[in-house]
């Protein structure tokens, strides 16, 4: 078994947390269905418009943070189906059981993690948000 460090009963407990996420998911109904329709009452003057503007923005933000969020569920449902469940995707170590109750979507080890990270801040594109996309220098 490829789950050396978690026990049955661990598993088990991880699994019904991740099931419960992805109910809980599912019945808010954020992934499936967002409402961007204002009413006229909304749009009277320009600073109506714009609250308008900022709320369907954070309507669409948490949409999409809900959808990413039950897409890394449904991976690591996968992976305990498959045995791989609690296993670094990039050393192949044992995640600890307790970094798994904390984030149970957890692909990394907790030293695989730290690496990621000092990596994305010692790195200039690691800082720069990455829809910003690369600044192009044209020749004159």
């Amino acid at each position: 078994m490829k789950n050396k460090t978690l026990e049955l009963n661990q598993i088990k407990s991880l699994e019904k947390l991740l099931e419960e996420q992805r109910n809980e998911i599912l019945s808010n109904g954020k992934t499936l269905l967002v409402d961007f329709s204002t009413s006229e009452d909304d749009l009277k003057d320009e600073v109506d418009l714009a609250l308008s503007d900022i709320e369907q923005g954070m309507k669409m933000r948490l949409g999409t943070r809900e959808a990413l969020y039950f897409k890394k569920v449904e991976e690591a449902l996968l992976r305990m189906q498959q045995g791989e469940y609690g296993q670094c995707v990039e050393c192949s170590a044992q995640i600890g059981y307790r970094r798994l109750q904390a984030r149970p979507t957890a692909e990394l080890c907790i030293d695989c993690k730290e690496a990621a990270e000092r990596n994305e801040t010692l790195n200039a594109e690691g800082r720069k948000h990455k829809s910003l996309g690369q600044t192009l220098n044209f020749k004159s």
